[in-house]
């Protein structure tokens, strides 16, 4: 039997994967194994998928990369599975040091942190053992584009599953020769695709296989219940979605606002506690310390163990930076408006490509709220789809 290696990190990426990788494996075409990076790893163990990480690849003359990574994990505080960070970050950062020196490595992480990681070798050694016969990977910058990277190398087809629009992994994944196939959301991404240098029959159209739960009845229906369990039939309910803003830009190195996300919540707080039928939802990033709040009724935290499908059939409206969960909000009929200021506001156009219903400095924010909060919900835009065009895709490999 054929065997296909999937390679994602956590948050949206591993939400493209999961259902591509079920389904083929329920399928019993191929046997299916999924690199798990960082927050990724307990999705693929809740979803009952063959789970391979950083930590069983440790060789034996790997002593001193481990005390590295235990070194670099010590300053990001408590993290979930220490032996599996310091396995990333350690044989991570000992392929930085090869590839330039020791203090050329030390000023790169110092200045990017994790975005200087490119650990082709390492994801090479990963692949010898695996040998799979297809690598599936997403849009990631770092282990995923390494995957495609040494899968080039070792004469093994790849495929890259893009989320959005491509803006900034053009640079890469516009090169004729990364992946043998890229699946994309939509034919523009396709087109932009093609005129970096893809050939047209590289590039296929598929959507995201993440959204295709969002326009199932049974979820519809949930949304529905949680909105009434809630008592928010009466009310305006305000979804924001949290981020992290870096210092600077990982690929071009233009400064960003640290500062941008906590100004951006809390005006919408402000605005919110100012209307007395407005309640706002607070979702922090998997992995991210949740933000302190005010006390009030008005304001509840709706953490990661909130089911996202849901509860965005639930509110009326999504505010974010740049979240793939601004997307998902539109396509499940909320009203979306997005923070401008991020500097990766140029690889998220939601309002350049119809999607957000406005896009505003902070500034402006409680002028947007007034006027689209309470707009009223539109049907959901999702349909189920995407899984089906991604298994077709990777048939083609078997």
């Amino acid at each position: 039997m054929k065997r296909v290696l999937f390679v994602c990190y956590g948050s949206g990426h591993v939400r493209m994967v999961v259902p591509v990788a079920r389904a083929l494996q329920a399928s019993g075409r191929a046997q299916v194994q999924v690199l798990g990076l960082t927050t990724a790893a307990p999705v693929v163990r809740e979803a009952g998928l063959p789970l391979l990480q950083f930590k069983d690849f440790v060789d034996a003359g790997d002593a001193d990369a481990l005390a590295r990574g235990r070194e670099l994990a010590a300053s990001m505080g408590q993290v979930a599975d220490p032996e599996e960070t310091a396995a990333y970050l350690g044989l991570s950062y000992a392929e930085l040091v090869a590839d330039a020196s020791e203090a050329e490595a030390a000023k790169r992480y110092a200045a990017d942190g994790r975005q200087a990681f490119l650990p082709v070798r390492t994801l090479e050694r990963i692949l010898r053992r695996v040998r799979p016969d297809l690598v599936f990977v997403t849009n990631s910058p770092r282990a995923e584009r390494a995957a495609a990277l040494a899968a080039r190398r070792l004469g093994i087809p790849a495929i890259c599953l893009v989320d959005l629009f491509a803006v900034d992994e053009v640079r890469w994944i516009g090169q004729p020769d990364y992946a043998e196939r890229v699946l994309v959301l939509n034919e523009a991404v396709r087109d932009f695709l093609v005129r970096a240098g893809r050939e047209p029959s590289q590039v296929r159209v598929t959507g995201n296989p993440a959204f295709d739960a969002l326009a199932a009845p049974a979820c519809v229906e949930q949304g529905r219940a949680l909105r009434e369990a809630k008592g928010w039939n009466d009310r305006r309910v305000v979804l924001w979605v949290e981020q992290e803003e870096p210092a600077r830009h990982p690929f071009d190195g233009r400064p960003g606002d640290p500062t941008l996300p906590a100004r951006a919540r809390e005006a919408v707080l402000r605005w919110a506690l100012g209307q007395p039928d407005v309640t706002v939802c607070v979702r922090p990033r998997a992995g991210q310390v949740p933000p302190t709040l005010p006390e009030s009724p008005q304001v509840l935290l709706t953490g990661q163990d909130w089911p996202l499908h849901p509860l965005l059939h639930a509110v009326d409206a999504v505010v974010t930076l740049t979240s793939t969960v601004g997307l998902e909000g539109h396509l499940a009929g909320c009203r979306l408006i997005q923070v401008q200021g991020s500097v990766f506001d140029e690889a998220m156009p939601l309002a350049r490509f119809g999607i957000a219903d406005a896009a505003v400095p902070v500034e402006g924010l409680a002028r947007a709220l007034q006027s689209w909060v309470g707009a009223g919900r539109l049907p959901p835009r999702a349909g189920a789809s995407a899984t089906g065009r991604v298994l077709a895709e990777i048939d083609e490999f078997l």
